[in-house]
């Protein structure tokens, strides 16, 4: 008998196994992919984010600021590889006065959800090359993690903690007490436990329907980057003016820590939960990224990589917050967990184990 199967070993589903298995309980962890980390957790923008967008009060404010300290903290142990390299969200160019009001208006929310080291600059390209835009928020404590080293470390910390981990086993049905998985060679394996987490990310909620939970529905929706051909002499995160009606952030400028440069991700409705073609064009992104900086040219953007957001529908109706649901007793679903989730990950395993606890 297992205390807890986790399905799901991305940041979000690793994390909550190795809380689970600091606190003394006997923990499984699977995964559809061998090795596993090729989904949500591998193609992002690897950005620790400061808490500067979400509703004061909301599950992704409290989870981002309490998740940035505490995987600050792991970073530092246990040497993952990270660079609190600062963040200017700008209206760019042209901006109009309304666009110098929101930034304001970002501001006092990040404010009031608890972000820190925020001010506002005039002219920012006086400050950082090739910024462009009359006013903009620097966010002083924003940084970069590389995502898939991180990952790496997390797994063998939670093998060191007496994680199983179990990658290539595809979830087939679950009921309280049981979990049956496929293995590559098909064939099925029960698994007995106490509890049972839903950490499938994109299949969330297919997991969820074999609950019983049918009013759940994860949508796609894809993210593309198109790499620059080189990295410009500004080493901060630029990103433009969100929309008011979404929770992607906007084609912006981000870097990787091995010197790579980027610009993305744009926000497309995928067509399934495979879809990781690139479709836009050189134009799209040129013309995007012009907006905020300058110094490069249509020709210095290549096509990249893309990744998957896991937007979460209840009824039909788009829901912005993370949803963290026990149903039944002792089956927790994490439903919506799409960015800012790298860096609330900690934060949202304390609370899983909390509730199991």
């Amino acid at each position: 008998m297992i205390d807890v199967v986790v399905i799901g070993a991305g940041l979000i589903g690793t994390w909550i196994a190795n809380e689970c298995a600091s606190r003394g309980l006997t923990v499984a962890l699977c995964d559809q992919t061998d090795p596993p980390g090729d989904g949500i957790s591998g193609r992002n923008s690897g950005v620790l984010h400061a808490g500067l967008y979400y509703a004061p009060g909301s599950a992704k404010a409290r989870h981002c600021l309490r998740g940035r300290k505490l995987a600050l903290d792991f970073f530092k142990k246990h040497n993952v590889p990270y660079a609190i390299c600062g963040k200017l969200i700008t209206p760019g160019e042209p901006s109009h006065i309304e666009d110098e009001q929101r930034i304001l208006e970002i501001k006092a929310n990040a404010e009031a959800s608890g972000a820190e080291d925020l001010e506002i600059l005039p002219n920012p390209g006086t400050k950082f090359l090739h910024v462009r835009g009359k006013i903009a928020l620097h966010s002083k404590g924003t940084g970069v993690v590389d995502a898939a080293a991180y990952l790496k470390i997390l797994y063998r910390v939670a093998e060191d903690a007496g994680v199983m981990i179990l990658p290539g086993r595809t979830f087939v049905k679950g009921e309280p007490g049981e979990v049956t998985l496929a293995s590559p060679d098909g064939s099925l394996e029960t698994i007995q436990c106490e509890a049972i987490v839903n950490a499938a990310g994109l299949e969330s909620d297919s997991v969820a329907r074999a609950f019983g939970l049918d009013r759940f529905e994860i949508r796609p929706n894809r993210g593309e980057y198109f790499r620059l051909s080189r990295t410009l002499d500004t080493q901060i995160l630029v990103y433009p003016l969100p929309h008011i009606d979404s929770t992607a952030l906007g084609v912006h400028y981000t870097f990787h820590l091995n010197g790579d440069a980027y610009a993305g991700p744009n926000s497309i409705w995928a067509e399934s939960k495979t879809d990781y073609r690139i479709a836009a064009s050189q134009e799209e992104f040129h013309k995007s990224l012009s907006r905020i900086l300058s110094g490069f040219s249509i020709n210095d953007l290549q096509p990249g990589y893309s990744g998957l957001r896991p937007r979460l529908f209840e009824n039909g109706t788009a829901m912005k917050d993370f949803l963290v649901l026990e149903s039944p007793k002792r089956v927790i679903h994490m439903l919506g967990i799409e960015s800012p989730g790298l860096t609330s990950a900690p934060s949202l395993a304390h609370e899983v184990c909390d509730l199991l606890l």
